[in-house]
C-alpha cells in the first residue's frame, strides 16, 4: 500500500513541475510558432514605377517570404505611389493601414533623428562605403530608432546615387546653378544645400514630380540615373549632370505591432528575406545604373560630367548642412560617422 502511494505521489510532482515549467515562460512549440493554418497579409507599398527595380526587388522579398513562411504570408505589393507620397506611406505604416515600405530616407527624418546623416551632401565616396556603414553598427542604431514612434526598421535597401538633371541648359559649373528652381526631397536640410548652390529650392512629392517638370513649375531635380529612366524623366528634362551628390538608400520598414503579433519563425522570416533581398536589390541597382545611363543618351538627354574642380565646390557648397545635422543627429553619433567613412 505504501508502495502504490509513493508512486501516486511522484507521478502528481511530476504533472506539477510540468504545468509550472509551462506557466514559468517555457513555451510550447505551438506557441512559439503559432497556429500553422493562421495566415498574415503584408500590404507593401512603393513610389517607383513597375518598371523600375524597386518593383523587382519587392517582388523577390515577397517570392522568399511566401515561399519560406510554407505560404502563411502573402506580401502584397502596391507600385507607384497607389497608397499615396513616400510621407503618406510612411505615416500609414505607423497606423498599421500599411504594413511595410521602404521609402526615401529623407521623409524619415521626422521619425528618427539619425536618418539625418543620410542627408549629408558626398559622405560616400562608393557604394562598397555606403554598404559597410549601413549594415553595421551606425546603420541599425538609426533604424532602431523607429521602434519609438511604431516602426520597425529591418534593413537597408539601394536606391543608388543621385545626380542632376534640368530642362534649362547644360550644367558644368556651379554658376550654371544660379536661378534654376530646384525641386527637393522633403527636407530642410536638402533645400538648404541646394540653395547653397544658387538654385531656388521648393520640395515636392515625388507622385507630382513629372508633371511639374513638364510644367515648368521647377526647372530641375534629381535622382539615381535608374529612377529618372523609369519615371521617363527624360521626357521632360533635356540635361543631365552625373554629380553623385548624394547616396539614396531605402530603409525597409515594417509596422511594429504586425511584426510583433507574427510568430517567432514567422518574424525570423521576414527578416531574413530582408537581408537575402539586400544582395539581391543591390546587383539590379548596378545593373541598372549601367544600363540606365546608356538609355537616358538615347532617349536625347545631354550628358555632362564635372570636372574635379567643379565639384569640389559643389561639395563645400552644399556641405553647409553638415553642422545643423550633427546638431539634428546627435554628435556622438555623427563624429563615429565621419571616422567610419574616412
Amino acid at each position: 500500500m505504501k508502495k502504490w502511494s509513493l508512486i501516486f505521489i511522484l507521478f502528481t510532482l511530476m504533472l506539477l513541475v510540468a504545468a509550472c515549467g509551462e506557466d514559468s515562460g517555457g513555451e510550447s512549440t505551438e506557441a512559439k510558432e503559432g497556429n500553422s493554418d493562421e495566415k498574415f497579409v503584408i500590404k507593401a507599398g512603393h513610389a517607383a514605377s513597375e518598371e523600375h527595380f524597386a518593383q523587382d526587388t519587392f517582388e523577390e522579398f515577397k517570392k522568399i517570404v511566401e515561399k519560406d513562411s510554407n505560404g502563411r504570408i502573402e506580401v502584397e505589393i502596391y507600385p507607384n505611389g497607389q497608397l499615396g507620397g513616400e510621407r503618406e506611406m510612411v505615416e500609414a505604416v505607423q497606423l498599421g493601414n500599411l504594413t511595410m515600405a521602404a521609402p526615401s530616407s529623407a521623409v524619415l527624418t521626422a521619425f528618427s533623428p539619425g536618418m539625418f546623416l543620410w542627408d549629408l551632401p558626398f559622405l560616400f565616396d562608393s557604394p562598397e562605403i555606403a554598404h559597410e556603414v549601413l549594415d553595421g553598427e551606425i546603420g541599425q542604431e538609426v533604424l532602431d530608432d523607429l521602434s519609438e514612434v511604431g516602426i520597425t526598421g529591418l534593413g537597408y535597401w539601394e536606391n543608388g546615387f543621385r545626380h542632376l538633371m534640368n530642362g534649362k541648359k547644360p550644367v558644368t559649373t556651379i554658376e550654371d546653378m544660379d536661378g534654376l528652381k530646384m525641386r527637393t526631397l522633403e527636407s530642410q536640410q536638402q533645400i538648404e544645400a541646394w540653395d547653397a548652390t544658387g538654385a531656388n529650392s521648393t520640395p515636392i512629392a515625388f507622385t507630382e514630380l513629372y508633371s511639374a517638370l513638364q510644367q515648368g513649375t521647377v526647372d530641375a531635380a534629381e535622382g539615381p540615373l535608374a529612377l529618372i529612366y523609369a519615371q521617363k524623366f527624360y521626357e521632360v528634362q533635356d540635361y543631365l549632370t552625373l554629380t553623385g551628390h548624394m547616396y539614396s538608400p531605402w530603409p525597409v520598414i515594417i509596422n511594429q505591432q504586425f511584426m510583433e503579433s507574427l510568430p517567432e519563425d514567422l518574424q525570423e522570416v521576414v527578416k531574413d528575406a530582408v537581408i537575402e533581398t539586400r544582395t539581391v536589390n543591390r546587383q539590379l541597382s548596378a545593373d541598372d545604373e549601367a544600363a540606365s545611363l546608356d538609355l537616358l543618351k538615347e532617349g536625347g538627354m545631354e550628358v555632362e560630367e564635372l570636372s574635379t574642380e567643379e565639384k569640389a565646390k559643389f561639395t563645400e557648397a552644399m556641405k553647409v548642412v553638415y553642422p545643423d545635422i550633427k546638431d539634428l543627429a546627435g554628435e556622438d553619433i555623427y563624429n563615429r560617422l565621419m571616422k567610419a567613412v574616412e
